[in-house]
């Protein structure tokens, strides 16, 4: 992955002939594109004269205008962190991981404590950038509310447990938080080798065989790993769902049955099984993003993300409205494999 910023390496030999196309803080609230269509009708109706840079930066405006809103209805700072979650790049690039630091570290530094409303939109990624990234925020905010307007899985749902409330939306949505390996539920791994100890116990030399293929893939140290990372994951559940979600000591019912639950691999089958806002606030404190009168807003902006991912080689952003808006972009190379 490089780091970019949201204009190409070589601007254009003369600027953009209408960068101001149109102005975006006259807009009505109403008027704010909450559907993909909206927003591709905005740029085809309005910006469809401007170039590839015209465009971009119009499309950061739009960006800008939205994230003020919202900070003008909430009365609390906002930080964006949005990654491409339909038909994502292979290699990791949109995952949660420890490059992300750098992103949040800029995030923040630019906005005051005490309070802070973080809009994540991931797939997840890596539970140990996961907690180095919640250390980071917990130690300059005091509250924390997470706006999930579409998907928030895996290590985004765990990440999720360290605010002290979740804003979601219709589409929103958690996963489990079993961590994988390559790409595997490490629990499923876990349950096949248990599986083919107890018939190779009764079966015999036949038996192991059989199974030979599978022991010979995942070797005695790798599945060490695996239960470790499982159990990382689960513990640093317990910790931030204590610590701030649900206020209490790590004992409490509410935070076994929480963990319990989402870590729950043979309840929900797949580690990209959708768990609703219905689902989740019956364990979380989960509200709905229509009764904090920001939905229109919100919506806007994740299909704003989308559209960027869609029209850029962007697949991670970083955004706020005080001076922090970059991303990481894939190698033109890459980029033209997408």
């Amino acid at each position: 992955m490089s780091r970019n910023s949201e204009l190409p390496p070589e601007p254009p030999k003369q600027p953009p002939t209408a960068a101001v196309s149109v102005d975006f803080s006259k807009l009505e609230l109403e008027q704010f594109p909450a559907t993909y269509q909206g927003i591709l009708s905005l740029f085809e109706q309005n910006l469809a004269h401007l170039d590839t840079f015209g465009q971009g930066l119009m499309a950061q405006a739009l960006r800008q205008e939205t994230i003020k809103r919202i900070e003008d209805t909430t009365k609390r700072p906002l930080i964006c962190y949005a990654s491409k979650i339909y038909n994502p790049p292979e290699g990791g690039h949109t995952s949660i991981n420890h490059f992300d630091l750098i992103g949040f570290s800029d995030l923040i530094t630019t906005i005051s404590p005490p309070h802070v409303d973080i809009f994540i939109v991931s797939n997840g990624g890596e539970v140990e950038a996961t907690d180095r990234i919640v250390t980071m925020l917990r130690e300059r905010f005091s509250t924390i509310r997470y706006i999930v307007p579409s998907n928030a899985y895996s290590a985004a749902t765990l990440l999720s447990f360290s605010g002290d409330e979740i804003l979601m939306g219709p589409q929103g949505t958690f996963g489990p938080i079993d961590p994988q390996m390559n790409g595997i539920p490490v629990q499923a791994i876990l349950e096949a080798f248990k599986k083919a100890k107890k018939e190779i116990e009764s079966g015999g030399m036949n038996t192991l065989f059989a199974y030979w293929p599978l022991l010979a893939k995942y070797s005695l140290p790798i599945l060490e790993v695996g239960e470790q990372y499982k159990n990382l994951s689960e513990t640093l559940a317990k910790k931030w769902l204590s610590s701030y979600m649900l206020n209490c000591d790590e004992s409490d019912q509410r935070v076994k049955d929480c963990v319990d639950f989402f870590s729950a691999y043979e309840t929900h089958m797949s580690h990209g099984r959708s768990i609703a806002r219905e689902e989740a606030s019956k364990k979380l404190v989960v509200s709905k993003l229509e009764q904090h009168k920001i939905s229109n807003l919100v919506h806007s902006l994740f299909y704003q993300y989308v559209f960027l991912f869609d029209k850029s080689p962007f697949v991670k952003y970083f955004e706020n409205a005080h001076g922090i808006s970059w991303g990481w972009a894939l190698p033109p190379k890459e980029a033209a494999k997408k």
